[in-house]
């Protein structure tokens, strides 16, 4: 969980650190991280005395989040003193850091998106082995992955759209069950490829009441979950292409049909990504 979704107003009112003792001497990426998990990326962008305590920002995912460290201890927050926030004024006085952290992230997702690409190009012939059911017409003349978790509600909504989309484009999709989201998705996923379920039942499927297992969910579920780790993919759902020569990733249903030769129609999502080959190395 990111810390800047703990915004909490906090007014704190704290004793001076020991005397000799500076109150960000102590403070590190190593330290504040045995305080709580940060991202591999965060590093450590600002740190000042304030009131006594350190105030430390943090670029992590792209964002700048500001932290308050004592000597044993860390919140995350904000700080107000005499009616102001002392931690918005040194936010906007990082502002144009928060734009260069933001650009930086952007590059970065990009880079990592051709890179998916990239590997699916190369890999899309081990997907078959992962595939737990099917759907489409009989006069389908081709084929596209459809990734998803079963306790993903955003896959949900793809798969409805896509059942017309198969159609309309007269192909198969084969479904990748990817449980990606903890061990209640691992339990849906497990009891979908151990009870064979149709398309209608996968897309209806609940968690068992006891924990789900049997060695063809297993085998299939530890292969989907190390082929996808190695792709560097940690989200649902996606659309890739038979031969891999194209990857949607979300639910941009708008892409997926721009990328099958349909016309997308007003309101669908795309995310203006396009669906051109990846660049060879």
């Amino acid at each position: 969980m990111k810390l800047n979704h703990l915004m909490l107003c906090l007014i704190v009112i704290l004793a001076f650190p020991a005397k000799g003792m500076a109150a960000c001497d102590h403070v590190s990426a190593e330290w504040l991280n045995a305080q709580v998990p940060l991202p591999p990326d965060a590093r450590i962008v600002h740190t000042a005395e304030k009131m006594g305590v350190c105030e430390v920002v943090l670029a992590m995912d792209g964002d700048l989040v500001p932290v308050y460290v004592g000597k044993d201890w860390l919140l995350a927050g904000q700080m107000f003193s005499g009616g102001k926030s002392v931690t918005r004024e040194t936010m906007d006085s990082l502002s144009h850091l928060a734009e260069e952290e933001r650009q930086m992230a952007k590059e970065q997702e990009a880079l990592a998106r051709e890179k998916r690409k990239l590997f699916f190009r190369d890999n899309a012939g081990q997907m078959d082995d992962m595939v737990s059911l099917t759907f489409g017409p009989a006069s389908a003349t081709s084929f596209v992955y459809v990734v998803t978790d079963p306790n993903c509600s955003h896959c949900k909504s793809l798969l409805l759209e896509l059942e017309t989309v198969a159609f309309e484009a007269r192909v198969t999709l084969k479904l990748i069950i990817y449980p990606v989201l903890g061990a209640k998705s691992r339990d849906m996923a497990a009891r979908a490829i151990c009870e064979s379920l149709d398309w209608e039942g996968y897309k209806t499927v609940s968690q068992p009441n006891t924990h789900a297992s049997c060695d063809r969910a297993d085998q299939r579920i530890q292969k989907t979950m190390a082929f996808m780790q190695m792709a560097d993919v940690s989200f649902v759902p996606m659309v890739v292409a038979g031969d891999g020569a194209w990857v949607v990733e979300g639910n941009k249903i708008g892409d997926i049909r721009t990328c099958l030769g349909l016309k997308s129609e007003a309101g669908q999502e795309s995310g203006g990504q396009g669906c051109a080959a990846p660049e060879k190395e």
